[in-house]
């Protein structure tokens, strides 16, 4: 077992990330992202456009920057995470706000990370984005 598969190793690495991220802490963010970390959040890009595939550090911090625009995040508490070697997957319960209705929106995150020598080399993120997309339009979607 390598050090970056050391458990207790990974799980302090996404903690970190995930405080970082609750704090808007981007300086230290991108020091425990790989440079060419392979990013990938699944959500409808007409909704959410900063979302989709992100290849290297520079490609995520211009989506988060992206994200910054157009939400506030007053919210992000991992409720579990489970490690085990070099993955993580947790599930956090998010708050936002939408910066141009002032609407809220509550969602869950289910979030993996692939993590060597305390940086995170991969991550896959999923939300309800039915849900997500019917609260970010204040409307609900017909079936």
């Amino acid at each position: 077992m390598t050090s970056g598969s050391d458990p207790s190793s990974v799980r302090a690495t996404v903690l970190d990330v995930q405080d970082a991220f609750r704090k808007g802490d981007y300086t230290r963010i991108a020091a425990r992202y790989d440079d060419d970390v392979d990013w990938l959040f699944h959500g409808p890009p007409a909704v959410f456009p900063e979302v989709g595939r992100r290849r290297g550090k520079v490609a995520v911090f211009q989506a988060f920057a992206a994200l910054n625009t157009l939400y506030r995040f007053d919210r992000h508490v991992t409720e579990h995470l489970t490690v085990e070697g070099e993955w993580a997957a947790g599930i956090a319960d998010v708050t936002l706000v939408q910066r141009a209705s002032g609407r809220t929106i509550h969602c869950r995150i289910a979030s993996f990370y692939r993590v060597r020598q305390g940086r995170v080399i991969e991550y896959r993120g999923f939300t309800d984005s039915f849900d997500a997309a019917e609260q970010v339009l204040g409307r609900e979607l017909p079936l």
